[in-house]
């Protein structure tokens, strides 16, 4: 199971950047037909809106598979791994806290938009809902993820057996170059 958790995560990472090629080329666009034609987009900042939410919430899960998320690990580097395993068990307790949190939320958030037609108020005047669906969708993938993790380090801390590669659970899993 937890490969496959992994492998959803990593397909949908790798997707989801493609969103920063769409995003650069609508922003090159509306530059130059801004500054070059005196033509400005009406729809590109809220479009770039759009792909960004897109883009940082689903990417939540493959950060986390990459240990992508940001740490400080002055400390924690030079402990045994079987001490770090146990370290991070413990700071999961947040991690699960927060998420959790975030994905009632996202849902509560997303309910009311489907039912209310909440729309951006801007002049494209575009439903909410589709990036605020993504709240719980991408907070639900983050927690799936935190699942794999805590269960490899769970696994870790119990047997002393010193954890495997990051990415071992993805289909696209290659060997980093030492």
């Amino acid at each position: 199971m937890s490969r496959i958790i992994s492998a959803v995560n990593e397909w949908l990472g790798r997707a989801v950047s493609f969103l920063l090629a769409a995003m650069m080329l609508t922003i090159c666009y509306e530059v130059v037909a801004r500054y070059f034609f005196d033509r400005p987009t009406t729809w590109s900042m809220e479009l770039n809106t759009y792909l960004l939410s897109f883009y940082c919430l689903l990417g939540g899960g493959f950060t986390l598979l990459r240990n992508g998320h940001v740490s400080v690990d002055i400390l924690f580097s030079r402990f045994h791994f079987r001490t770090k395993a146990v370290l991070n068990c413990l700071t999961s307790i947040f991690f699960f806290m927060f998420v959790l949190g975030l994905l009632w939320m996202g849902w509560d958030m997303a309910a009311n938009s489907w039912k209310y037609h909440e729309t951006s108020g801007t002049i494209l005047d575009w439903p909410l809902f589709p990036t605020q669906v993504m709240v719980p969708v991408g907070s639900f993938l983050l927690l799936l993820q935190g699942l794999v993790k805590i269960v490899a380090d769970f696994r870790t801390a119990l047997t002393g057996i010193p954890p495997g590669d990051a990415h071992a659970g993805s289909i696209f899993h290659r060997k980093p170059e030492e």
